[in-house]
């Protein structure tokens, strides 16, 4: 029984220590720069399997405002092709629980953790991640991706 309390203190020490320091989360799904797109697919087609994992991934960040006291959403996205030649992009929307959180600046490239949720905006479900950790990194990735 010693043993055991031993190892589950040992466990919450090297948790608040990671905590402390401010390293990220566990990861479930790690959204990778090669498999981008399909892995952003995968998340949408599947959503059910993946909801209430958390996801990581990294991208430009942008801010999309609706117009006057309309909803703000803000994205972690990549360029990919679209409907009318290499117009698209796909990423996925992020949110804090703190309403005055501070967001990066329009296209900082940043790597977001968070847990995958599903809401409903009339009448359609959509896919959001509640962010654990939003951090601007020094070096960007590929802006454009195609799978």
């Amino acid at each position: 029984m010693k043993r055991l309390a031993a190892l589950c203190l040992s466990a919450w020490l090297a948790l608040s220590a990671a905590a402390a320091e401010g390293t990220e989360p566990s990861v479930d799904l790690e959204v990778r720069e090669k498999m981008f797109l399909t892995q952003i697919m995968e998340l949408n087609i599947n959503a059910a399997d993946y909801l209430g994992k958390t996801v990581a991934l990294e991208g430009m960040f942008m801010t999309v405002e609706t117009g006057e006291g309309g909803p703000v959403y803000r994205l972690v996205y990549r360029q990919s092709p679209g409907c009318c030649g290499n117009d698209g992009i796909t990423g996925l929307e992020v949110v804090w629980d703190d309403p005055a959180a501070q967001y990066p600046a329009e296209n900082d490239w940043v790597r977001a953790v968070g847990k995958l949720e599903q809401y409903m905006e009339e009448g359609t479900p959509y896919l959001q991640l509640r962010l654990l950790s939003l951090t601007v990194l020094p070096e960007r990735g590929l802006e454009f991706v195609t799978q």
